[in-house]
């Protein structure tokens, strides 16, 4: 497994400079790259008017064989809660604001060019978060 992240870390990390770029132009803000914990890691935190975003960024080479955002499993959903109930926790934000869970898929183009395939906005409903 760590061959194949070593080479595809690099591509997933240009991916999620696309992402950022593209939110920023959508008016998002970003507060956070590469969130990280124990629990795991959340790609982007974003902020969406008065919403805090949970982005999770797919990026592949192609698509030929699944598209990016089929790879968010229930599991990786799971996992994306844990991580995001631990930052509105550390923040003092828990129960106070809205929270959302967006997929960004990042494809090569026909030139090769990293660019944005698909947004998908509330990709996946927030639980209800524990006390």
């Amino acid at each position: 497994m760590t061959l194949f992240r070593r080479f595809d870390k690099p591509i997933g990390e240009t991916g999620e400079q696309v992402a950022a770029r593209y939110l920023k132009k959508k008016g998002l803000k970003v507060l956070e790259r590469n969130f990280w914990t124990r629990a795991g890691e959340i790609d982007l935190i974003v902020k969406d008017n008065e919403t805090i975003v949970f982005v999770e960024v797919k990026t592949r080479s192609s698509i030929k064989i699944a598209s990016p955002e089929d790879a968010v499993t229930r599991k990786k959903q799971r996992n994306i809660y844990r991580v995001a109930e631990l930052y509105l926790k550390k923040r003092g934000l828990l129960h106070k604001v809205n929270a959302r869970f967006d997929i960004v898929s990042v494809v090569k183009d026909k030139t090769g060019k990293l660019k944005v395939a698909s947004h998908f906005k509330r990709a996946f409903d927030a639980p209800t978060w524990s006390y």
